[in-house]
This record gives C-alpha cells, sequence and structure tokens, in this order.
C-alpha cells in the first residue's frame, strides 16, 4: 500500500470517513474478504462512527459489513443511520432475521424506525417482533409526530412514594437490565400519577429501611406527551434538564425523554429551519436522486418564476423613464438587491428567536420597532455611500439623490417586512422557515423598482 504515496496512518482499522482514500483502502479490504480486519474494525470503533462508514460505501458492500455483526451491534449501528438507508438496509433482510436486532432497539428508536415503513412492511415487522414490545411501540404510534409522545421511551424507573429505598433500588436495578442512561428514579402513587423525582445519587446514599418520598424532589417539570418536540427543547434548554417524565392528561406517567433524544431534535430542527429558508426540503439528502432533488426543488423555483415577473412588470411599467435615461437600468438592481440582502438578515434573525421562543406575542411590536429603525440606519449610510459612488462616476447629483433615497426607504422596508411577514406566518399556522424569503424578496424587489424608478420618473428632467 506505501507504493500509493499514503501515510501508514490511513491503514488503521480506526474509522476515517472523511478520507476517501482510507474508504477505498477500507472498501478494497472488503472486496479482498480481509475479514479479521473488518472484525478488528467493527471493535475498535464506536457503532456511530462505523455507521458513518457505511453510509458512504457501495450498499452492498454495507450490507456485507452490517452482517458481520452480532444483533446487539446491529441494532446500535442501526439506529445512527439517517431514515432513507435504515429502510433500504432493514429491506434487504428477511423478517426473522429483523426480530433479534429489533429487539435491542429502545421503544423510541423502535418507533422511529418503524414509522418510516410503508404501513403494510411496519404491520409485517410489528407482527414479527416480541408482542410486549410490538403492543407498546403500537401504542407510541398512536400519538402525533414530532411530539413528546413519539419522543419518549416508555421504560423507565419508578416507585411508588409508599415504597422503601430498598425496595426502589430493586425495582432500579430490574430495570437498569432493559435500558440505559437512567438518571432519575420517577416517584408517583398508587394510581400512577407521578409526584416527583429522587436523583440516583441521594437514593443510594440513603438509609435502606427510610420512604423514597422523603428523598423526592417535587419542583419536577413534566412534559405533556402531545407537547410538540421543539418546545420540549425548550424546555430542556431552559430549566437544564438531563431527564423529563412524561405524563398524559391525568398526570399519569408514560415514559421519559432524555438528553440525548433533545440534541437529535436541535440538529434537526436547525438543519430543517437551514434548508427551508433556501427553499430546499428537509427530506433531501446528498444520496437524494437527481430526479428526487429537481422535483423537490421545482416548486420553490416555479414559485420564484411568478414573483420574479411580478418585478419585472414593475420595471416594464417605467419602461419610458429607462430609455430616456438608460443609465438607471445598471442601477436598478443595487436597490433591490441590498432590500433582498437586508430583508434576509431580518427574516434570520426573526425566525431564529420564534425558533428559540426569545420572540413571542408579548414582544412582537418591540421586534418590529427595532428592526425599523436598523433599517433607517443602515438605508442611510448605504444610501449615503451609494449616492457618493454614482456622483463619483456620473457627476450627476440628482441621481445620486435619487439613489439614495431609493435605498434609505427600502432598506426600511425590507427590515419592517423581514420582521413581519414570519411573525404573520406563524400567526397563520406556516412555518416561517418555508415561505418567508420568498414574500420578503418579492416585496423589497417590487418596492425598490417602484422606488428607485418612480423617483427617477419624477425628477425625469433634472438627470
Amino acid at each position: 500500500m506505501e507504493e500509493k504515496g499514503l501515510g501508514p496512518s490511513l491503514f488503521s482499522e480506526k474509522a476515517n470517513a472523511s478520507s476517501p482514500e482510507w474508504l477505498e483502502f477500507f472498501s478494497e479490504k472488503i472486496q479482498a474478504g480481509d475479514d479479521p480486519f473488518l472484525d478488528r474494525f467493527l471493535n475498535v470503533n464506536h457503532p456511530a462512527d462505523v455507521a458513518e462508514v457505511l453510509e458512504k460505501l457501495e450498499e452492498d458492500e454495507a450490507f456485507y459489513i452490517f452482517k458481520r455483526c452480532d444483533s446487539e451491534l446491529q441494532g446500535s449501528i442501526l439506529v445512527e443511520f439517517d431514515e432513507e438507508f435504515q429502510a433500504d438496509l432493514i429491506s434487504r433482510f428477511q423478517m426473522k432475521e429483523i426480530s433479534p436486532i429489533l429487539e435491542n432497539l429502545e421503544t423510541d428508536e423502535l418507533s422511529n424506525l418503524i414509522s418510516e415503513f410503508p404501513r403494510e412492511k411496519a404491520e409485517e415487522i410489528l407482527n414479527s417482533i416480541d408482542q410486549e414490545d410490538s403492543s407498546q411501540v403500537r401504542k407510541q404510534l398512536t400519538f402525533r409526530e414530532y411530539t413528546a409522545g413519539r419522543l419518549m421511551n416508555t421504560v423507565f424507573a419508578s416507585a411508588v412514594e409508599s415504597d422503601t429505598v430498598r425496595k426502589a433500588i430493586i425495582k432500579l436495578r430490574k430495570i437498569a437490565k432493559e435500558t440505559d442512561d437512567i438518571y432519575h428514579l420517577y416517584i408517583t402513587d398508587e394510581d400512577n400519577v407521578l409526584k416527583g423525582y429522587v436523583k440516583l445519587k441521594n437514593l443510594f446514599l440513603a438509609p435502606l429501611n427510610g420512604k423514597v418520598n422523603r428523598l423526592m424532589k417535587t419542583g419536577f417539570t413534566s412534559i405533556h406527551y402531545d407537547t410538540d418536540q421543539e418546545e420540549v427543547a425548550k424546555i430542556f434548554r431552559k430549566y437544564d434538564l438531563v431527564s423529563a417524565a412524561v405524563v398524559d392528561d391525568l398526570g399519569r406517567i408514560l415514559g421519559r425523554i432524555t438528553v440525548d433524544d433533545i440534541l437529535d431534535i436541535v440538529h434537526e430542527e436547525a438543519s430543517e429551519d437551514i434548508l427551508r429558508l433556501g427553499g430546499v426540503s428537509e427530506e433531501e439528502k446528498m444520496s437524494s436522486s437527481v430526479f428526487t432533488s429537481a422535483k423537490r426543488r421545482m416548486v420553490w423555483l416555479l414559485i420564484n418564476l411568478g414573483t420574479a415577473s411580478l418585478a419585472a412588470s414593475v420595471v416594464s411599467f417605467f419602461g419610458a423613464t429607462i430609455e430616456k435615461y438608460v443609465l438607471l437600468a445598471s442601477l436598478m438592481p443595487i436597490v433591490a438587491g441590498m432590500g433582498g440582502n437586508a430583508g434576509t438578515q431580518s427574516i434570520t434573525l426573526i425566525v431564529r428567536n420564534l425558533a428559540t421562543g426569545d420572540l413571542t406575542t408579548g414582544n412582537w411590536k418591540a421586534a418590529i420597532r427595532k428592526e425599523g429603525l436598523v433599517g433607517l440606519f443602515n438605508g442611510f449610510m448605504v444610501g449615503i455611500t451609494a449616492g457618493l459612488i454614482v456622483y463619483f462616476f456620473t457627476g450627476n447629483f440628482v441621481l445620486s439623490a435619487v439613489m439614495f433615497m431609493a435605498l434609505q426607504a427600502n432598506l426600511v422596508i425590507a427590515a419592517v417586512i423581514g420582521t413581519s411577514i414570519p411573525l404573520l406566518l406563524r400567526a397563520l399556522g406556516i412555518d416561517p422557515a418555508i415561505a418567508s424569503s420568498i414574500f420578503v424578496t418579492t416585496f423589497t424587489d417590487v418596492f425598490g423598482f417602484f422606488c428607485f424608478l418612480g423617483l427617477a420618473s419624477l425628477f425625469i428632467r433634472m438627470l
């Protein structure tokens, strides 16, 4: 291998998915059937690193490596794949091979996986796994998608408030065999209504004959099963939680959510908003086919075409003015472009603050006022600068004044509209990240052209 000019560190069993050379080397190991090397690779790498490598291999190669793992490791790797890759990989297995893999998954992971399959396939998988797990997953799938009910793990440690510490520890040990990441022992009454929680440290340090209700903390923030996952993430951030109980309408505990689930949500929601701001579906992946990507983007491109036509019609309305003073044609895109940029800045700020909960119905007026003042200040500075540049190159004071006034007005409008549109869309129940940029860009283009060319028409005799 040294003749390829690659350092020996590239050829260790340690995963290096970011290196094309290492991936090529690993693929060669698969083709050569070097099973001892492949087994060492699986032993020394974290399941997340293994999954990252497998997603970048040819599908047949990935399946070959995945088949070499035991069912427990397969489950750990499977949950690290994106949904599309999970479905493709699972579809290659016989139904009798799927059950041992899925039985190693937590209920939230299993529910998330099952929900990605067509109904018939999902039903077939549910019928193939343990009846108790199947019943629990079916129940969890009745909750709305992207809510706490779908997100929760239904395996949790709990004790009745009248239990002794000794009895509570016995219950905790039993549950610990079934699940990981236990942070709290939840305390309930006889009807399973949540009363509080006990930190594990306090539990293990307490006298064994003492009652758990004496250790219980009651200032716990529980989460209703129908709470949106974005709101769940805000609750975790606000109260610095590592785990939270999920309850029903009567306050009975149904499951728990842990901080690792929240990290996934934050990443998912941030990625979704970034993609939507660009008019790209959150379902689109680098591995998506050309046709799939083109189809998903086409809708927004066609909408943009319609809005661009609206801006073009404004320009055509002032055709006579442009004919008299052709230089206007080269300057008007500056006005529209600067308005679009200013509007995008406001959109980005507002969408982010809506997502984090910092912008609410209580302070939206202050947000619009503040952005309007920012637009006023920036419009004045940008307008003065652009006006001076125009005067320097043309020597035409009136044209430079028109440029100044148009930029001043458009940047103020851009800031106000860029703030108002996301708020309006949120009030109408529409995700502001999806459509804000199209509406704001259209408005700033139309207003920018109208303002600039309208002022030019007004002062045409002086140009």
